[in-house]
């Protein structure tokens, strides 16, 4: 049995005077870089603008929750659901939000997605009754009393 490979002979289609000019440009790009005097730390540069958008994130975050729950209180549910689940992708380990989102999901008969919610809730913080709560009226609308 043959075996396949794909095999290029070095300079082959390739003429002399673009490997050159490619050669002099490089020469010069390289002349005319940064020296070795001037040195950038990248690692703290990188440290510093992750700080930054972490604390962005969770700002945007808190404003997605509160507007989140403006809609819930005015009735409109989904469009709450939309902004916490945008909230839970800046910040994935907030229990209340799943929490939140559980309830509207339990008041909109989402009884699946209810319990997984108030179950991430709970997850994420096992000794907040609140979160218990939740889950156990989800469970409850789930049919499921025995979970209770």
């Amino acid at each position: 049995m043959a075996s396949f490979g794909w095999k290029r002979k070095v300079g082959e289609k390739v003429s002399k005077s673009v490997v050159q000019q490619f050669e002099a440009e490089a020469e010069k790009a390289e002349d005319d870089g940064p020296s070795q005097d001037e040195e950038v730390d990248w690692l703290h540069a990188i440290k510093r603008r992750r700080e930054i958008l972490l604390e962005d994130c969770a700002a945007k975050s808190k404003r997605l929750k509160d507007e989140g729950a403006l809609l819930a209180e005015q009735g409109r549910h989904w469009e709450a659901i939309k902004k916490w689940d945008e909230a839970i992708q800046l910040t994935p380990d907030n229990p209340v939000l799943y929490e939140m989102k559980s309830q509207v999901l339990t008041i909109l008969q989402e009884v699946f997605p209810a319990v997984k919610a108030a179950e991430m809730a709970v997850k994420f913080r096992p000794l907040w009754w609140e979160g218990w709560q939740t889950l156990g009226r989800a469970q409850l609308n789930l049919g499921e009393v025995d979970l209770v």
